[in-house]
C-alpha cells in the first residue's frame, strides 16, 4: 500500500542532490586518476627505453675499444691483446643480448641483432680457443674474419641505438 504521508521532504531531496553531486565528483576524479595513470605508465616506458638505449651505447663504446684492440692485435700479431679482446667481446655480446631481450616487443624486434651478436660471440670464442691452443698462431689470419663480424654487428647496433634515441625525441 502507498502511504501519501511519507512523501519525500526537502531533506530527502537535498540528500539525493548531494549524492548525485558526490557521485559526479567521484566519477570526475576517477577519470583524472585514470588519465594520470596512463600518462605515468607512458612516461615510465619512455624512461625505461631511454635507460636501455643508454646502456647499449655504453656497451657500444666498449665494443669500439675491442675493435681497436683487435686491429692492433692483427697488425702486430699480438696473441695476448687478441685473447683479451676476444674474451671481452664475448662478455659485451652477452650484455647486449640481455639488454636487447629486455626491450618490450612493441618497441621493436631485435631478435636478428641479438642473433648476430650470439653468432659473432661464438666465432670470437672459437678464435680465442684456437689462439690459446697453438704455440705461435697467425693472429692476422685467424682474427680478421671475426673482427669483420664484430664490426658488422657493431654497426647494426649503432643504427638501432640511433633509431631508438630518435624515436624517444619525437
Amino acid at each position: 500500500m502507498f502511504d501519501s504521508v511519507a512523501q519525500p521532504g526537502w531533506f530527502d531531496w537535498l540528500g539525493l542532490a548531494l549524492t548525485v553531486i558526490g557521485f559526479l565528483l567521484g566519477w570526475r576524479q576517477l577519470y583524472k586518476t585514470t588519465t594520470a595513470s596512463r600518462a605515468a605508465t607512458a612516461a615510465l616506458g619512455r624512461a625505461r627505453k631511454r635507460l636501455i638505449f643508454d646502456q647499449l651505447a655504453a656497451v657500444q663504446r666498449q665494443i669500439n675499444s675491442i675493435i681497436a684492440d683487435m686491429d692492433f692485435a692483427i697488425d702486430f700479431n699480438d696473441r695476448e691483446v687478441a685473447h683479451r679482446a676476444l674474451l671481452r667481446f664475448s662478455f659485451a655480446a652477452a650484455e647486449v643480448r640481455a639488454l636487447l631481450g629486455s626491450i618490450d616487443a612493441e618497441l621493436g624486434d631485435f631478435s636478428a641483432l641479438a642473433g648476430g651478436f650470439e653468432a659473432s660471440s661464438d666465432a670470437a670464442l672459437n678464435v680465442k680457443a684456437s689462439i690459446v691452443g697453438k704455440p705461435s698462431p697467425d693472429i692476422a689470419r685467424l682474427a680478421k674474419v671475426v673482427t669483420r663480424e664484430i664490426r658488422s654487428v657493431s654497426v647494426n647496433l649503432d643504427n638501432e641505438i640511433a633509431k631508438g634515441r630518435y624515436d624517444l625525441e619525437e
